[in-house]
């Protein structure tokens, strides 16, 4: 699984820059409050560990580059929101 773009939270558009600085992978990201991202999925056979929350919003497959491409919505996890 590869990351298209940065994730976004708040109604913040990043859409378009490298996330360098960004974990590869979305189970590796700390969630703190709503977060939409692009994934891009070249194994679509192999499950993506996703949090119980968290929502996939659209996806399509993208022939030029043999991908799934896949819109998620990340919510913060319970426990987290009963710290605040």
């Amino acid at each position: 699984m590869e990351r298209q773009d940065q994730p976004t939270g708040s109604g913040e558009s990043e859409m378009g820059e490298a996330a360098d600085a960004a974990p590869d992978d979305i189970a590796e990201m700390d969630i703190t409050e709503p977060t939409v991202t692009w994934l891009e999925v070249s194994h679509p056979q192999q499950p993506i560990p996703i949090g119980e929350r968290d929502r996939v919003l659209d996806s399509h497959f993208n022939e030029q580059y043999d991908v799934w491409e896949v819109l998620l919505v990340a919510l913060p996890d319970e426990d987290d929101d009963d710290e605040e």
